[in-house]
This record gives C-alpha cells, sequence and structure tokens, in this order.
C-alpha cells in the first residue's frame, strides 16, 4: 500500500514492511495544473501532477516530468526519477520520486 503507515489500511495489521520497488509504473491519469500558489509550486507551473500505477500494485501521487502534456496516454509506461527538495543544511535533502517516460533500453 501506498502512502506508507505503521498498518495495513486492508486489515489493520501492524504486521507491515517496507518493500523495494521496482522505480516502474503506468499512467492512471493526470491534470495539467497551470497555477498553484504555494511555494515552490508556482515557480513550476505548468506541472503534471499524475496518479500512476507501480508495477508491484500500489498506487500513488506524483508528477510526471520530461514528457510534453500532449504526448501523455493511460497506460503509458514510466520510470522513476528523484528530484532534489529542501535545503542542503542541517536537515538535508529529501528525493522527491517524480515520474518520467520509461526509456526503450
Amino acid at each position: 500500500h501506498h502512502y506508507p503507515r505503521e498498518f495495513c489500511p486492508h486489515c489493520w495489521s501492524e504486521d507491515v514492511t517496507w518493500e523495494r520497488a521496482s522505480g516502474r509504473a503506468t499512467l492512471y491519469t493526470w491534470s495539467v495544473v497551470h497555477r498553484n500558489d504555494l511555494p515552490p509550486f508556482g515557480a513550476r507551473t505548468p506541472y503534471v501532477a499524475a496518479v500512476v500505477d507501480l508495477e508491484e500494485g500500489p498506487r500513488m501521487m506524483t508528477e510526471v516530468v520530461e514528457c510534453g502534456e500532449g504526448d501523455l496516454r493511460v497506460g503509458m509506461a514510466l520510470e522513476v526519477a528523484f528530484r532534489e527538495e529542501g535545503e542542503e543544511a542541517a536537515e538535508g535533502a529529501v528525493a522527491v520520486p517524480v515520474f518520467r517516460p520509461r526509456s526503450s533500453s
């Protein structure tokens, strides 16, 4: 399941563990955001807010990058990329998963 939590959202069991994901997904749906007043999103408009189905099953919200909005198709193959966010200071930056069209290799 995604988003990560300390219990199973289906049976409420606390017997959950982290599992490595392949980084492959398919596009379920998307919306092109042309206006967002919240930092840091306003500087990125327009951007593609999307829902993807991970190959392992969970569905997650994300952003599609490196793809023109006219090229987006439901079911298109995607792969994970990571964008560094936040300050490089004591807290450290975080790597945010975003998705791009899957390369043919």
